[in-house]
């Protein structure tokens, strides 16, 4: 079994409360939690957030858990996912029997019930201690370069004309990250170079900051387009 946290910050910037944006006629954190609640795999979910007013917005079932007391020191904006998931593991140490954990951000909002199942059976065969999600990039290192204006540099070491003969290189998507709290403890961190690079659909490289990506999630979840 899983438990599940999905970490909430209000205050951003790109979109005002972006978390509690409207998506598929709910709010974007629901829209999330009420695809979770579908995986029986997934024993409890934690919600790590210094917002009362969220709390109150957030659907009621006993799978979902309030309870933690984000500090503010942890609900910056240059805050470090480890630093809350350290905080998060001392304090459910005397309340919960955690040993592994799935990490959602719920503005990843394609990732399907499916491809979560199908990773989650992955880390069970496997028996891995840590994975976390990728895709395969849209635009290839070849045709990026580090900044407009003059004066700026490939990010590959060379510029390739035919597509035919680029090498794959993939992003993490940030739409699940797994470890196990013995991981974690250890590493003092989510993921590390031995943690598992696990691929999932192209679409999933929306991640919600703007509304640029807000609209274009909106069409592509209409769409319904998978590779």
């Amino acid at each position: 079994m899983f438990d599940a946290i999905i970490p909430l910050r209000s205050g951003s910037k790109g979109i005002k409360d972006k978390n509690l944006i409207k998506f598929r006629g709910q709010l974007l954190v629901n829209f999330t939690l009420k695809k979770l609640l579908k995986i029986k795999e997934i024993n409890r979910i934690f919600i790590l957030t210094n917002s009362g007013s969220y709390k109150k917005k957030i659907i009621k079932n006993k799978k979902i858990d309030i309870s933690y007391p984000r500090p503010k020191k942890l609900s910056k904006d240059n805050s470090n996912v480890n630093n809350l998931i350290e905080d998060f593991i001392k304090w459910s140490e005397s309340k919960f029997n955690i040993k592994n954990l799935l990490l959602f951000q719920v503005t990843n909002p394609l990732i399907s019930i499916r491809e979560i199942r199908k990773s989650l059976k992955f880390i069970n065969k496997k028996k891995k201690q840590s994975l976390f999600h990728v895709s395969e990039m849209i635009e290839a290192p070849y045709e990026c370069i580090n900044k407009i204006g003059v004066n700026w540099k490939l990010l590959s070491k060379s510029f390739l004309v035919n597509r035919q003969n680029y090498k794959k290189y993939y992003f993490i998507t940030g739409s699940m990250f797994y470890f196990s709290k013995n991981f974690f403890n250890k590493n003092k961190k989510i993921f590390t170079k031995r943690s598992h690079a696990y691929e999932v659909d192209k679409i999933n490289f929306i991640d919600i900051n703007t509304k640029f990506d807000y609209e274009n999630a909106k069409l592509l979840f209409k769409k319904k387009y998978r590779n």
